[in-house]
């Protein structure tokens, strides 16, 4: 009779998206491809995304083996699931892998406290799974000679050594080739679409201390490519929208990389799927990589390209052992993007060691100061547990104090209720206090709301450009403004997220906002207080920006300000305004803003343009905020059509 085996993967639903489960998927397709597993073992179900918890334990029956890939948004589930199981049936043995297990060197006490846990898989596990299983098969298993695994044996921790790197990627059966994912995708009776992830690479040259392949053991990159065309093929041949590319550096091997982006745009133009490619490009190459982005373009699989920088602090970057691009670079990469109509947008990270709110804020500003005004997202600073900075180490030498909360994810539909599942946020560390770091986040959010998801991004330049009113004292004072205002509608905003984030570090509620008229959505802060000023309040959120550049800013007219806030309100993209429409205008507001001319007092007429909305909220948040973030959707299309 045959074992029975379960795999778990479970990941969030995101409006009726989810992942097939790439993973397991992997490991078990590793393990099948053998004759003795495939003789001995039944796979009997695998659970690939998050629904309640009675309705996965109620398809579980006598299993034999049950598999965990664990990661940051299921650790919690996984642990519920494998402990009632086990008490229901003790000698089921429990198998976890993936990146959030603890790896060998910080898994001491890990089994007192997990001891429904058998064993512990680190780093690759496709081999270490297979074996695993044939020696399940005997009469009396003993798994102290499987490498890389660390075990729970007579109440005793045992780790093996480690396992060594496989050396030829493309010899790992694919799930999508060998038809695993095929019953799967054939019984799906909930309406779900799927999300595929490839992995042409794996491995990272890096050490970025931040990043769970930062270690020494992945240094060595193991390339796919020809396997990968195959899965791309799969891919489109089953109409799956969303390929995520595991490769960690895309394009830093330049020919196969360009070559499979290729590739990925003739089955695009050949079959529609698929419809968006997404990939991390390569650190500090942004040049390089150019060609392909224009590949990826030509079809329109990608959705901006990143220039991943992290922060603009030397002393912070050395700390994380990151590698930016080199000095005087970033203008350049952003004007060479900008001249071939290639949409970039940039990444910080808040709360890294090292960094103050002095310097965060600096950063932020000299990146405008570039005359980037695209996009830029700012993360928050997660600790991942196997990251090196994760380690006990890191955070004793950088004074790194974290606080505990549900992962923050974007655009999930939202029952209410909160998950189960943790992460570990840093809130502090020796140069940030707790409450510099709650400013930081309420200052990225005015900066991601207000200049690149457009309501402010006007109005600064615009100061900036005729006045020359820096971008940092202008966007410090709006901050001023919202402490000492707070009956406003960005003052209610500053305060409500304020209280938000402090509920949300308490464990009290979800990240993120419900807005009401824009779906059961979670949207991101910086995206609610857009919609919110679309929806009905963007007349009287406009006369306050006004009464307040007058206020600070005497040395501003009056008739020049009342132009500028017309284009700002213009080139913002409104769900309520139907397109294209003219404006006229005293001054040469457009010219100077996008062209650097001087302000000159001339009658002109400026077009926009942009998708109208018919007055459909959730399809424009959806479309401009969510899904064309990055690339600039936000702002309309304007030129000037008479002087």
């Amino acid at each position: 009779m045959k074992k029975n085996l379960y795999l778990f993967e479970l990941s969030d639903i995101f409006a009726n998206q989810v992942y097939l489960p790439y993973s397991s998927g992997v490991v078990w397709s590793y393990s099948k491809n053998k004759e003795i597993i495939r003789d001995n073992y039944d796979l009997k179900d695998w659970f690939y995304y998050r629904e309640d918890i009675n309705n996965i334990l109620s398809r579980i029956d006598k299993p034999d083996i049950l598999g965990f890939s664990c990661f940051m948004w299921n650790w919690n589930i996984n642990c519920d699931i494998a402990k009632i199981v086990k008490q229901k049936f003790p000698d089921c043995l429990v198998v976890f892998g993936g990146q959030h297990q603890p790896m060998q060197d910080r898994n001491d006490g890990f089994f007192h406290s997990h001891p429904y846990v058998d064993i512990l898989v680190h780093h690759e596990g496709e081999e270490s799974f297979y074996e695993i299983l044939v020696e399940s098969l005997k009469k009396e298993p003993c798994y102290d000679n499987i490498a890389g695994i660390t075990l729970n044996k007579d109440n005793k921790i045992h780790k093996t050594p480690p396992r060594p790197r496989i050396k030829d990627l493309e010899s790992v059966p694919s799930p999508y080739l060998d038809g695993s994912f095929d019953e799967l995708i054939s019984k799906n009776k909930s309406g779900l679409f799927y999300s595929a992830i490839v992995e042409s690479t794996r491995g990272c040259p890096y050490s970025c201390a931040f990043c769970e392949i930062g270690e020494k053991y992945y240094a060595k990159i193991q390339t796919s490519y020809e396997k990968t065309k195959k899965e791309i093929d799969w891919i489109s041949d089953n109409k799956i929208e969303y390929v995520t590319d595991a490769n960690s550096n895309y394009g830093l091997k330049y020919e196969p990389d360009y070559n499979l982006a290729l590739y990925v745009r003739d089955r695009k133009n050949n079959t529609g799927y698929p419809d968006a490619y997404r990939v991390t490009w390569a650190k500090g190459k942004a040049d390089k990589v150019l060609n392909i982005a224009k590949v990826f373009e030509e079809v329109g699989v990608q959705k901006g390209m990143t220039i991943a920088l992290q922060s603009m602090n030397s002393g912070v970057l050395k700390a994380v052992k990151r590698k930016n691009i080199d000095d005087g670079k970033l203008q350049e990469f952003i004007e060479m993007y900008e001249s071939e109509n290639i949409a970039s947008y940039v990444e910080l990270i808040w709360g890294l060691p090292e960094e103050t709110l002095n310097s965060f804020k600096n950063g932020v500003i000299e990146i405008m100061n570039y005359g980037y005004h695209n996009y830029l997202d700012i993360h928050l600073m997660m600790l991942l547990p196997n990251a090196p900075i994760g380690s006990k180490q890191y955070r004793d030498k950088y004074g790194i104090k974290t606080s505990t909360t549900q992962p923050r994810f974007s655009h999930r539909h939202i029952d209410g209720s909160l998950s189960s599942d943790v992460v570990e946020f840093v809130t502090s560390t020796n140069t940030l206090s707790k409450e510099e770091w709650i400013e930081g986040h309420q200052y990225r959010w005015l900066i991601i709301f207000g200049h690149y998801l457009g309501p402010l991004q006007f109005i600064s330049r615009g100061l900036n450009k005729i006045y020359g009113i820096p971008f940092g004292d202008f966007y410090n004072n709006v901050m001023d403004f919202c402490k000492t205002n707070r009956n406003t509608v960005i003052g209610k905003e500053y305060f409500e997220i304020k209280q938000n984030l402090n509920n949300i570090l308490g464990n009290k509620r979800f990240w993120g906002a419900v807005v009401p008229n824009a779906g059961d959505i979670n949207w991101n802060v910086d995206e609610s207080t857009c919609i919110k000023i679309a929806d009905g309040r963007k007349s009287d959120f406009y006369k306050e920006i006004k009464d307040h550049v007058l206020s600070r800013y005497p040395q501003v007219k009056l008739d020049v300000l009342e132009d500028l806030l017309r284009y700002q309100q213009n080139r913002l993209s409104d769900p309520n305004v139907l397109y294209p429409f003219a404006d006229s205008y005293k001054y040469n507001i457009h010219d100077v803003i996008e062209n650097g001319s001087g302000l000159l007092r001339k009658e002109n007429t400026v077009s926009f343009n942009a998708k109208s909305y018919n007055s459909d909220l959730f399809g424009w948040a959806k479309e401009v905020l969510w899904f064309g973030r990055r690339v600039g959707r936000y702002k309309t299309a304007a030129k000037t059509i008479s002087i």
